[in-house]
């Protein structure tokens, strides 16, 4: 149970105060009281005590009670405790946290008097305690004594009155507890031994030599009953004992214990170590009266013991100091004022100078953050170590400026090191003032914040600028056109503002076949030429891969003008690795006011012009038109549609067979994924699966149709039908670290082998991350599972990588078997890829096989296998199961 002590600070501020009030008036007191009868009355007891003048002030709860204290500073505050809002333990706390307010007195008075309320009392810091109801006499006798006890001239006078209103909670708080008797004897024991170490405190704070603090110590512990005698003892050069002084019987210091201070080898005597910090000073001796001392006599012991030894610190530093310093009382009052005020500013920066400006005192924190060594900043003037970033003489002037500054100041500012570092410091100065009120020194203390403004900067920097290209976020894009919209508004007519959004159409491809390096690589250098071009309007990053700008023109002509620009600055070559290629740029322009106000609506509008852009051919920048957005609504129905057609069955499967060159055995097929929309039939894959990429649909599609497939060639073989593999292609959403086991979890549910599935998967995606890809492949292939490449030739080839490929197959893409009979390139391209493929030991599959031309070429050229509508179209499930039963393929036509 540990009662809330004053802050020092707090408590001499508040003395000053209440000393300086009540030279010319009443006390004031406040009063909190929820009750107002309860209030009125106390207020009234309080007002007209004729031995205690005072003004009574009354709040109705604790926060307005803290509240008002903070304004009018009082001598007292009288607190019920059980309030609204804000109790009255809680108000203590609050008030003795307060540095301002630490010492004023609190006097609670409440009907909650147990065991628990007393305690609560204590450690929330009350000074008084008084239960309901009380007596008035009673209440103004507590009040005036407390108060007349601050104003005594006697600095020991008002510990003694709140050492006597904690004897008076001690004293309540016995009286409630089951066995008074033994509380009484030990509370009893317990302030006497309080009083007896408050009477040797202050003995030892009067006494200025070693052998005064011995003296003074043993001259009141010799009055314990249980002491016949006692002695002190420091240690001679020589390592002896020297005895300070000695009071009583006198002990042996021979029969010494150990240092923890147990019993000796004497019976009844005691010694105890003398230490300041690990050092230890001397010895405390004490001989019982009787056999031996009590386990609170030895408590009491040792106390003493630490106070002496402090006692004995304090008056070897005054030894030392009386030989360096004449006036001994000043230089002990000067050397606690520096190291309190060192004490209470650590951590920070710390230097003191002498009134002329003269550094006295320079800090380890100081060093680091200034940039001056203690030994080089010692003797110099103050400007001239602590220099800010503009003159010097700035800083001299404001120096000089302090000595009439009653209060603290506080400079802040950026501040120059030697070497030329800029420091962000807040510094605060205080005049440390002699008896006569002359400025002895001045106190400097400083926290360096340059660390934090840093953070600051960058953290604004990544709130308000993309990290990869530099340019202002959308954030500051918003508040931007703010601005500009208020222009165009100021002059209606005379101006547009245009709001454009920039994407490139080939960046998904460079990122899937390059990765995300290539990606950020083009997007700074398109960055770079933004700012060239649009260097007067606002560039910045709008989305991921997407650049926005705000432009004031004079019409529509003009923004037309600047989307050209744009076009043609972006669609310049861009470099990368040696390599060169081609962003495939579009714009989409919105108007402001004509297409939108809002800025949201302004961005849609861009966003859908931006898409017919994209799609169309030729200038590829596009206005916003109103009929643009039943295109995007449409989109979106679509979205919304694929999205449900998952849940309501609407996707199938068709099956490809890929046959062998003489046109007869079906080898294996390939799983093609139809939607057959309730209303628009069977939809082409062409429009839904690149929306299903777009919107990560695909992740969800794409193991359902792994699922699909094996569960089909598991029933085919149940049904004893002659399975061949089927192949199944892979997005690039799919082929990450979770796609191992999804196809281990679907193998398992339909129970299919793992050799009759083939996955498929792009050459850009397998090279968007070439080195993962390779280990992805490897964990597939040890499962057994076929690999393949598909569209071959289409993407970003490197051969190192592909020969690590653990993969079966490549598929010759439709691209160049389309026109391989007419011409000549297609058909060395065809050549080269089942050349090299041969050679790597891996089959060739050719898509989109149309004619008899093209079959027989294929074949000349060694190709393995071929699927196309010579053979057969992708057909349902029931209709590939017939052509699995018949065991070959009907003649082509």
């Amino acid at each position: 149970m540990t009662a809330r002590p004053p802050k020092k600070r707090g408590a001499n501020k508040m003395t000053t105060t209440h000393k300086r009030e009540n030279a010319r008036g009443p006390y004031e007191i406040l009063v909190a009281e929820d009750s107002p009868t309860q209030a009125e009355h106390l207020a009234r007891v309080l007002a007209h005590d004729p031995d205690c003048p005072a003004r009574v002030r009354v709040a109705a709860d604790g926060e307005a009670a803290l509240r008002m204290a903070r304004e009018m500073a009082p001598d007292l505050v009288v607190s019920d405790i059980a309030m609204p809002r804000m109790d009255g333990y809680a108000l203590c706390r609050a008030l003795k946290d307060d540095a301002a307010l630490a010492a004023v007195p609190v006097l609670l008075l409440t009907r909650l008097t147990t065991l628990q309320d007393i305690v609560r009392s204590l450690e929330a810091g009350a000074d008084g305690f008084l239960p309901k109801p009380y007596d008035a006499g009673q209440l103004r006798e507590r009040v005036r004594r407390i108060l007349q006890g601050r104003d005594a001239g006697d600095p020991a006078r008002p510990l003694e009155v709140m050492a006597d209103e904690r004897r008076r909670i001690y004293e309540l708080l016995v009286a409630t507890h089951e066995d008074t008797q033994r509380l009484n004897t030990d509370l009893a024991r317990m302030v006497d031994s309080l009083a007896l170490l408050s009477r040797i405190a202050g003995a030892l704070n009067e006494a200025a030599g070693e052998t005064d603090v011995a003296r003074a110590a043993l001259d009141h512990l010799i009055r314990l009953p249980a002491l016949a005698g006692a002695a002190i003892c420091t240690a001679a050069p020589d390592g002896a004992a020297r005895v300070l002084a000695q009071r009583g019987e006198g002990p042996v210091p021979g029969a010494r214990t150990c240092a923890d201070g147990g019993a000796g080898e004497e019976p009844g005597q005691l010694c105890l170590p003398l230490l300041a910090g690990t050092r230890r000073l001397g010895e405390l001796h004490a001989r019982a009266r009787h056999d031996a001392f009590s386990v609170e006599e030895r408590e009491l012991l040792a106390g003493v013991a630490q106070q002496v030894a402090l006692a004995l610190e304090r008056a070897r530093l005054y030894t030392r100091a009386e030989a360096l310093v004449v006036e001994r009382t000043n230089a002990l009052r000067s050397e606690r004022n520096r190291l309190s005020a060192i004490v209470e500013t650590a951590g920070t920066l710390v230097l003191m100078t002498d009134p002329e400006g003269r550094i006295v005192t320079f800090n380890r924190a100081c060093e680091e953050s200034l940039g001056w060594r203690a030994a080089q900043a010692m003797g110099r003037h103050y400007w001239e170590v602590v220099r800010g970033a503009a003159d010097p003489e700035v800083v001299r002037h404001m120096f000089a400026g302090l000595a009439g500054d009653a209060q603290p100041q506080r400079l802040q500012g950026e501040w120059v090191t030697p070497d030329g570092r800029s420091r962000s410091i807040v510094w605060t100065h205080t005049l440390l003032r002699r008896e006569d009120g002359s400025v002895e020194f001045v106190l400097g203390t400083g926290i360096d914040v340059t660390a934090l403004r840093g953070a600051e900067q960058r953290l604004h920097y990544a709130s308000n600028y993309d990290a990869v290209t530099g340019l202002p976020n959308r954030e500051l894009l918003r508040d931007r056109l703010r601005q500009l919209k208020a222009q165009v508004q100021a002059q209606p007519g005379r101006r547009v503002l245009g709001f454009m959004l920039v994407r490139f159409g080939r960046m998904a491809l460079i990122r899937e076949a390059l990765g995300p390096g290539a990606e950020q690589a083009l997007l700074q250098e398109a960055a770079a030429r933004l700012r060239e071009v649009g260097s007067q309007d606002m560039t910045a990053s709008f989305s991921e891969g997407a650049f926005a700008l705000a432009l004031l023109r004079a019409d529509a002509d003009e923004l037309a003008t600047s989307a050209r620009r744009v076009l043609a600055a972006l669609g310049q070559p861009y470099r990368y690795q040696h390599d060169e290629f081609h962003l495939d740029p579009s714009v989409g322009i919105a108007i402001y006011p004509n297409d939108g106000v809002a800025y949201d609506t302004l961005a849609r509008g861009a966003e859908t012009a931006l898409r017919q852009a994209a799609d169309g051919v030729g200038q590829r920048y596009a206005f916003y038109r109103p009929e643009l957005n039943r295109d995007a609504n449409e989109r979106f129905k679509l979205e919304n549609a694929l999205r449900r057609a998952l849940e309501r069955h609407e996707l199938e499967l068709h099956y490809q067979p890929q046959i062998a060159v003489d046109g007869k055995s079906i080898v294996s097929a390939e799983a093609l994924l139809r939607w057959r929309h309730p209303e628009r039939g069977l939809v082409p894959p062409n429009d839904f699966i690149p929306l299903a990429e777009e919107t990560g649909l695909i992740v969800e599609m794409g193991e359902w149709v792994l699922h699909q497939v094996c569960c089909q060639l598991q029933a085919w073989r149940r049904a004893g039908l002659p399975v061949v593999p089927v192949a199944v292609n892979l997005s690039a959403h799919q082929f990450d670290e979770r796609i191992v086991g999804t196809v281990r979890r679907v193998l398992d549910d339909c129970g299919l082998e793992p050799g009759l599935l083939e996955l498929e998967l792009t050459e850009s995606a397998s090279m968007a991350d070439a080195d993962k890809s390779v280990a992805l492949l490897a964990r597939l292939k040890g499962m057994g599972i076929r690999l393949a490449i598909d569209d071959f030739g289409t993407g970003y080839s490197n051969l190192n990588y592909l020969k690590r490929f653990p993969v079966d197959r490549l598929k010759l893409d439709r691209s160049f078997v389309r026109d391989l009979e007419t011409d000549a390139d297609d058909l060395a391209i065809a050549r080269a890829v089942v050349a090299m493929a041969h050679g790597l030991r891996l089959s060739v599959v050719a898509e989109g096989v149309e004619t008899a031309g093209q079959l027989a070429l294929l074949t000349d050229l060694g190709c393995d296998l071929v699927q196309g509508w010579l053979f057969s179209r992708a057909v349902p499930a029931e209709e590939f199961a017939r052509l699995l039963a018949a065991g070959q393929m009907p003649a082509a036509a």
